[in-house]
């Protein structure tokens, strides 16, 4: 396909991560070659985001990257959600989805961010990492945008901007914009390292007790990514030892997990948060500069790529004059009510996973119903992104606001405390 204004690009890209990166790859397929732009210095080496559920390697495929994907990460075919003493809760056979790919293929972010990379170097489009987006002003001709790359400042006018520039995301702010919503209550431990507790073969194993909660993923070369929740009296700034680390998985687990080889681990927080407009018709925003997500339900990191691959075949269309202008106000209207369901899918994952927790901390063992297998098959593509729709989407419709709490059936949270049916 023949480019389009490859001498000066007319689409900035603020943020090399994954959704930027995907837009870059995705805008290029269709013959636009945008500018990005990252505030780092250099590449991370951070577990991040792991999962990629089912319905976005379909999204991979199509841009022609599914093989280094399937080749650099493990599978996932089963959940295990465990009790104390690794009491079986109940199990979730992915497999049972169906589709191209009835898996989440896992792999560390950095790798996944390595791979669009190198794509997009092979493409002749190199990332401009030390340079910081300062400010994004409207004018008459477009946006003009001010840049600086350590000395260097630059002022560019721009037809177009893609915010992917995380939480704290310049174009968010240059728009008005802020993620409303609530952040969870604790404050938690992410890690990638190696554990020596068995684990079955292509399997996720969440472990729930009285005191909260790990979560053990499998990623490449036989290592974890581990969620766990910290102390309420640990608030320190510090980062845990490994030993310290250790400790607290296996006090959470109620077994001996055996942490080795912690190769990073970071403190954070849980959201649910969601900005009001994705967009103002020349600024675009993705991923975590639009919306953040409990990573419990492993959400995040896929609809930033969906967000990606959206709006880069509609500005395509635009800028190559196949479509009129007025198709780009459908991003903000459809990304918007899929961003919301993601939203409303990891809240429902996040509160079973604390109502679990709470219920074991009143001293009872929640009686999980086996549930109708017709409603657990709707929960289990739901979980794996299959049923995201655009449906109903209209060009009239005004956003809504940030989702509210799911609203469980009042006897089984009594029983269980847990949101009903259980979506894991």
């Amino acid at each position: 396909m023949a480019m389009s204004n490859l001498d000066s690009p007319t689409v900035l890209i603020v943020g090399a991560g994954p959704a930027g990166l995907f837009a870059a790859c995705e805008l290029l397929r269709h013959g636009v070659k945008p500018r990005i732009v990252e505030r780092r210095a250099a590449p991370h080496q951070e577990a991040r985001g792991t999962v990629l559920q089912p319905a976005v390697l379909e999204h991979l495929e199509r841009a022609g990257l599914i093989e280094p994907f399937l080749r650099s990460g493990v599978r996932i075919k089963r959940l295990q959600l465990l009790g104390p003493g690794l009491r079986e809760i109940l199990s979730d056979d992915f497999t049972e989805a169906g589709g191209a790919y009835p898996f989440q293929c896992s792999l560390p972010q950095w790798r996944t961010e390595t791979i669009l990379r190198e794509h997009l170097q092979r493409l002749g489009l190199e990332i401009e990492f030390g340079t910081e987006v300062k400010s994004i002003e409207d004018r008459l001709d477009g946006l003009r945008v001010t840049l600086e790359a350590g000395a260097r400042s630059e002022t560019v006018t721009m037809a177009y901007v893609l915010g992917a520039g995380g939480g704290h995301s310049v174009t968010r702010h240059s728009m008005q914009e802020h993620l409303g919503g609530e952040t969870y209550d604790g404050r938690y431990w992410v890690a990638d390292a190696k554990v020596s507790l068995l684990c079955p073969s292509e399997c996720a194993r969440l472990v729930v007790g009285p005191a909260g909660f790990v979560l053990l993923a499998p990623l490449p070369d036989d290592r974890r990514l581990i969620f766990v929740n910290r102390d309420e009296t640990d608030t320190r700034p510090e980062l845990p030892s490994a030993a310290e680390l250790g400790a607290l998985l296996d006090a959470r687990a109620g077994v001996e997990v055996g942490l080795s080889d912690l190769g990073w681990v970071s403190p954070f927080r849980m959201h649910k948060r969601v900005v009001e407009r994705l967009s103002d018709r020349r600024r675009f925003l993705l991923g975590d500069a639009a919306h953040l997500s409990s990573p419990l339900g492993g959400e995040g990191l896929n609809a930033a790529l969906m967000d990606a691959a959206d709006i880069a075949w509609k500005l395509s269309l635009v800028m190559r004059g196949a479509a009129k202008p007025s198709l780009l106000d459908s991003y903000a209207i459809e990304r918007g009510l899929a961003d919301r369901h993601v939203l409303e899918v990891s809240d429902e994952v996040h509160a079973t996973v604390m109502g679990l927790v709470a219920t074991y901390a009143d001293g009872r063992v929640p009686d999980v119903p086996a549930g109708d297998p017709a409603e657990n098959a709707a929960a289990r593509r739901k979980r794996l992104m299959l049923d995201v729709s655009y449906a109903g989407a209209r060009s009239s419709a005004k956003p809504a606001p940030p989702p509210e709490s799911p609203r469980p059936a009042n006897a089984f949270r009594s029983a269980t405390n847990c949101a009903a049916p259980i979506t894991i």
